[in-house]
């Protein structure tokens, strides 16, 4: 049997490798025209655990990420906590883990470079092959990894119900890495990221790099970035941080990047998303590459189960068997990311003098602004409650009052997120899915 992969994303090729080693023959069509090609010429921070846990080396060029230190809108307010050291994230470069990961999987599966998946191929209400570059390649399953907005996953047709991204579902983000202005003295703080950095529905950061002659500077906004936003937020943060220098020395474009919740559709007969065609990212911070590579081998895993169970030819890709998957995907981290989206989209509807307070007040502690980054959710015990009433004063009660109910909302998303119906039922899953998305209206 055959399986088209679109796109070498990171989900791509982990799947790649697994799927061929379970013996199906895997081409994997990449528009880029070669692995050195292909784009994010930088790091990500990614858990060290998936890479335990999937018995993939980590890259060499790999090193611990400092602490993060969180800015408000306007550098009003900062605040430093410290990441558990135990278990560090790692900043993961993308090109020596994408070598790594194509190494591995070019030996059971085929890449074929310079060749673009322009759509779905569809019969009978079944994804049976893709167009690659005007031509027609028929296949037994496609898995989508072309990205935020694959042609591949909107040419599917709407009866299908695949979830497709809002505008204000993505960030548009200019990453670039800057050199270190010389003679410039290591800062107090070296991770600094600005929660809607001069009051845009965004965030910023500026990084001293663990490679200490680069800063890593990011520019990001929900719905699009103008160039006179980009320009003004690096004027801005080259002021407040002198190790700023005017030259980039990698990067220094655009990307699109996901930042809501995974799809609550993502299968349908012969085709399955992943990675950012499923927008795995984080929501708040951090990349998609450990939800990608997780996804991997959970759509592996649950195909091998249906081959054991005695599940046989086009059948094991039906929608009723690839919703395995889809279950998998939002046990492992769906689920704690639609926490992390309902407390995202709240703390970027408010005011900048709201943020300032949040900050200054410490009602978020360095333990609850440690969670989000690292996409768990923030918990808020009685006992606690009754601290921070404390700490803030009763006059500022129903500002925490507010906090708190999107606390539990973002628990009750959670919640619902692991209620996803275990066994693929159209009425049980279209009334969960509503469910969901009536959480973001």
């Amino acid at each position: 049997m055959k399986i088209v992969i679109a796109g070498a994303g990171i989900g791509g090729m982990v799947v790649a490798e697994k799927l061929g080693v379970l013996g199906f023959e895997v081409v994997v069509y990449e528009k880029a025209e070669s692995i050195e090609k292909m784009r994010y010429d930088w790091h990500d921070d990614v858990s060290p655990v998936v890479f335990e846990e999937l018995g993939i080396p980590l890259p060499k060029e790999s090193a611990p990420k400092r602490s993060w230190t969180f800015c408000s809108p306007y550098e009003k307010t900062i605040r430093e906590f410290s990441q558990d050291e135990s278990c560090p994230d790692m900043s993961v470069e993308r090109r020596p883990l994408n070598r790594l990961l194509f190494e591995r999987a070019s030996k059971v599966a085929t890449f074929v470079f310079g060749k673009e998946v322009t759509s779905a191929v569809i019969e009978n209400h079944r994804v049976v092959g893709v167009m690659v570059d005007g031509q027609r390649v028929d296949c037994d399953l496609v898995v989508d990894s072309a990205g935020v907005y694959s042609p591949v996953r909107r040419s599917l047709p709407k009866s299908f119900g695949i979830s497709e991204v809002e505008p204000n579902e993505v960030f548009e983000a200019y990453r670039a890495f800057y050199n270190r202005a010389h003679g410039s003295a290591t800062p107090k703080y070296t991770n600094k990221v600005y929660m809607k950095h001069l009051g845009e529905n965004g965030i910023s950061w500026t990084i001293l790099d663990h490679d200490p002659t680069q800063v890593n500077v990011l520019v990001g906004l929900v719905g699009g970035l103008s160039d006179e936003v980009r320009a003004k937020s690096i004027d801005f943060m080259r002021e407040h941080n002198d190790i700023l220098g005017n030259t980039v020395l990698r990067g220094g474009y655009n990307v699109i990047i996901p930042v809501r919740y995974p799809a609550t559709k993502m299968v349908a007969d012969g085709y399955v998303a992943i990675g950012d065609s499923a927008y795995m990212t984080i929501p708040l911070l951090g990349s998609g590459i450990a939800s990608s590579m997780w996804a991997g081998d959970i759509l592996a895993k649950s195909i091998k189960a249906n081959m054991d169970k005695g599940v046989v030819d086009s059948h094991l890709f039906d929608k009723e068997n690839l919703w395995a998957y889809q279950v998998g995907v939002y046990k492992k981290f769906g689920a704690k990311h639609l926490g992390v989206d309902v407390l995202k989209r709240w703390l970027l509807t408010q005011s900048n003098e709201m943020v300032d307070w949040l900050f200054a007040s410490k009602v978020l502690s360095n333990a609850d602004l440690q969670k989000v980054a690292s996409g768990n959710l923030v918990t808020i015990t009685p006992s606690a409650a009754i601290e921070k009433v404390l700490g803030v004063g009763l006059g500022n009660l129903p500002i925490l009052l507010k906090m708190n109910s999107m606390v539990m909302k973002s628990h009750k998303a959670n919640r619902l997120g692991n209620k996803i119906p275990v066994t693929y039922s159209p009425a049980k899953i279209n009334k969960w899915e509503k469910r969901v998305q009536s959480l973001y209206k």
